[in-house]
């Protein structure tokens, strides 16, 4: 079976995730003959080893997008038995039509990838947008959600549309070594981790380095918080005055800048106690479940899935832009003598909730039911 994965703007990171890595599990454990469709952004080193089978196809670039991707969809629609799209936005509708004009009996897979912004506009829409919405999604045979709530309120919201509606979220290749290896809470350090681009308005990093400020340095002990990611460029300023006012959090505070080599970075999630989020929103926040599996607890602003990850006593939840909270909940796990039990609870949900395997397995059973029942009508 042949399946295309239709997004412009891959670049070698995204193969990881789940523009990749959907594909390359389709290809590995089911023999689907598994690509991506893209302009070339760059070089694709993960295909030699990170999704090793997995193909690309690249989408000649000369005409502007929408005339590539109809003369690119024209040409291979017919040999294409499953079209992988992201997200409800004009593109994807555009993809699905000429796709089903091409062939009728294809499979359009939407991976919606949405935060419950999505599911607020569904519920404001008119009569005549809802029909819009319906006529698109008539030609969507599968609509992948990542977070239960929301899985649960469109439901409600797309009658017409519940049955193709299905679960699954990101996750992690455990098959992978330094994926595989579990955490031992005994060889982790006194460390708060935070990976992401730091400094960008949207992950507020400002708002986790106030915090870690805000606690008394007696109780800070041997803590540190350590940053990974690449730091944008206006906020190095920031970083500066922050050190010129907290001169004595110098030798705490450590800003490592990106890591890229995979091995190296699950190093860090492994020697960390705590992981901390402060995102303004996020759609998932892959970074929370790479966290998790490796046994970090979590305290993260409420956006992505860090409410089906913190789902009781093993992490804290905050809201938005709360620095208190962030402060007082630094403060509680730091001082817990429960840790150990928290960061065992968090690893285990993890790794039998976000494991590509078995979410790979419930989308491909999901395709092998409509081909056969296409067969049988």
């Amino acid at each position: 079976m042949r399946y295309c994965v239709l997004y412009p703007k891959t670049e070698n990171v995204h193969l990881t995730k789940d523009v990749g890595m959907i594909a390359y599990k389709l290809n590995k454990l089911y023999g689907y003959d598994a690509f991506v469709a893209t302009y070339k952004n760059g070089e694709y080193p993960y295909l030699k080893d990170e999704v090793k089978g997995l193909k690309i196809d690249f989408i000649k670039k000369e005409h502007g997008h929408f005339k590539d991707i109809y003369l690119y969809v024209k040409k291979n629609a017919h040999i294409i038995d499953v079209l992988q799209i992201f997200h409800m936005t004009l593109n994807s509708v555009f993809y699905a039509f000429i796709y089903k004009m091409f062939n009728k009996n294809g499979i359009i897979f939407l991976k919606l990838d949405c935060t419950k912004v999505l599911v607020d506009k569904i519920k404001k829409m008119n009569m005549v947008q809802r029909q819009i919405l319906n006529v698109f999604l008539k030609r969507v045979d599968i609509i992948g959600v990542e977070k239960k709530e929301i899985f649960n309120e469109l439901k409600s919201e797309l009658r017409l549309h519940k049955t193709k509606l299905l679960n699954i979220s990101n996750g992690l290749d455990f098959d992978r070594g330094e994926v595989k290896l579990k955490a031992k809470f005994d060889d982790k350090e006194d460390i708060i981790l935070s990976v992401g681009r730091i400094g960008s308005p949207e992950k507020n990093s400002k708002m986790l380095m106030d915090a870690f400020a805000n606690i008394d340095e007696n109780k800070l002990g041997n803590w540190k918080l350590v940053f990974v990611g690449p730091i944008e460029e206006k906020f190095e300023e920031e970083i500066d005055n922050y050190f010129k006012r907290y001169e004595y959090l110098k030798k705490k505070v450590i800003f490592k800048g990106p890591i890229y080599d995979r091995k190296e970075l699950y190093n860090e999630y492994r020697k960390a106690k705590i992981f901390c989020l402060t995102s303004k929103f996020e759609s998932v926040g892959i970074a929370l479940i790479e966290a998790g599996a490796m046994g970090d607890v979590i305290i993260s602003t409420n956006v992505g899935i860090a409410d089906e990850i913190v789902n009781g006593d093993n992490g804290i939840l905050i809201e938005v832009g709360d620095i208190s909270a962030l402060t007082d909940g630094i403060n509680k796990l730091i001082e817990s003598k429960n840790l150990s039990q928290a960061s065992y609870a968090t690893e285990k949900f993890c790794r039998e909730n976000y494991d590509w395997d078995i979410i790979v397995k419930k989308l491909h059973s999901k395709i092998i039911d409509i081909k056969e029942n296409d067969i049988y009508e």
